[in-house]
C-alpha cells in the first residue's frame, strides 16, 4: 500500500496561479496524495475567491486563517493538520510535473531518508527556462559537509523539499521568519542529524515574476539577506578562508542583484565590487551561471 503524502499550499493573493498549482497535484502519478490549502489572506473577498477555487476540486483540505500569519506559520498550520507520513510543499504560483511525488518518495523510501532535496529549475512568466540549480556539489552526507554546502550554495526551494512528518515535527517545522524560511528550515533539518537524500532531477516548474513586489524583492529582500548573512557569520569560522570568502562573495552578489532590480545602480555597483574583491573567479563563475 502506498504511504500517504501530504502537499501543503500556503496561499496569499493568488487566483489563476493557485488553480494551476492545485490542478498539477490532481495529475500526479502517485496514487496517495492529500492536498492541503492554507488560505492566509484574512480578507473576506479573497477568502471567497480561494474557497471557490478549492471547491472546483474534490477531497481538498481547506484551512482559512482568521488572521494573516505569514508563509512560514501558514505552512506550519498545514503541517500540523496533515495526515500523511510524508510532507512536501508547493508554492501557490508553481506547479508539479506529474511524476514529482512518485519520483521523490520512491527515492526517499529506497534510501530510508528523513528529508530530501531535488534540483530546481526556474521559469519566467512566458514559460522560458531561465535558471537551473542543480546540486551536483553534494558529494558527502555528513552533517558538517551538508551544512557547508547549504551555507555556500543554498539547498533550498520549498517545492523541492520532502520530509517524513515525524522528523519535520521533531525539528520544529518552519521558523517564524517569512523571508528565507526554507533556508532556516534546511539548517534545522541538517543540524537535527536526520538521514538526508539528494535526488537528482527536477519535476517542478518554479516561476519568477519579475514585475511583482513583496517580501522577496526591494528593501525587504535586502533586510532579509542581511539578517541571513548575520546568521551565517555565526557559523562560518569553522571552515577554511576560501569557503568563507565564497560565502561573503555570494552575499554581496545577491545584494547587488537586489539593488539593481530596485533601480539603485550606485549601490548595486558597490556590492558588485565587494563581491569581486571577496572572490574574483567565483564571482565571475556565479555571474555566468545566471
Amino acid at each position: 500500500m502506498s504511504e500517504l503524502v501530504s502537499v501543503v499550499i500556503a496561499t496569499y493573493r493568488r487566483d489563476s496561479f493557485l488553480r494551476k498549482a492545485i490542478e498539477s497535484l490532481t495529475l500526479q502519478t502517485y496514487p496517495a496524495v492529500e492536498i492541503i490549502v492554507v488560505d492566509d489572506n484574512a480578507d473576506r473577498e479573497w477568502n471567497d475567491i480561494v474557497s471557490s477555487i478549492v471547491s472546483e476540486f474534490s477531497n481538498i483540505k481547506y484551512i482559512c486563517n482568521a488572521a494573516n500569519m505569514g508563509s512560514a506559520e501558514a505552512r506550519n498550520i498545514g503541517i500540523h493538520s496533515a495526515d500523511g507520513m510524508y510532507i512536501t510543499f508547493l508554492d501557490d504560483d508553481d506547479i508539479y510535473l506529474p511524476e514529482k511525488i512518485e519520483h521523490q518518495i520512491s527515492a526517499m523510501q529506497k534510501n530510508h531518508a528523513d528529508f530530501s532535496l531535488t534540483d530546481l529549475f526556474l521559469y519566467n512568466e512566458d514559460g522560458k527556462l531561465i535558471d537551473r540549480r542543480t546540486r551536483n556539489y553534494i558529494h558527502c552526507y555528513d552533517k558538517d559537509s551538508l551544512l557547508k554546502y547549504h551555507l555556500m550554495y543554498h539547498m533550498t526551494g520549498t517545492d523541492t523539499i520532502m520530509f517524513k512528518k515525524e522528523y519535520l515535527l521533531r525539528i520544529g517545522g518552519f521558523p517564524k521568519i517569512d523571508l528565507g524560511d526554507e533556508f532556516y528550515l534546511m539548517c534545522r533539518a541538517i543540524e537535527g542529524g536526520g538521514h538526508f537524500a539528494y535526488i537528482p532531477g527536477c519535476y517542478v516548474k518554479a516561476y519568477v515574476h519579475t514585475g511583482e513586489t513583496g517580501l522577496s524583492s526591494g528593501q525587504s529582500k535586502i533586510d532579509g539577506e542581511n539578517a541571513l548573512f548575520a546568521h551565517k557569520k555565526t557559523m562560518i569560522q569553522q571552515w577554511d578562508k576560501k569557503t568563507q570568502r565564497y560565502i561573503r562573495m555570494r552575499h554581496h552578489a545577491v545584494l547587488a542583484f537586489a539593488y539593481l532590480r530596485m533601480g539603485s545602480k550606485g549601490k548595486g555597483m558597490i556590492e558588485i565590487w565587494k563581491a569581486v574583491l571577496c572572490s574574483p573567479v567565483n564571482c565571475i563563475k556565479l555571474a555566468l551561471s545566471r
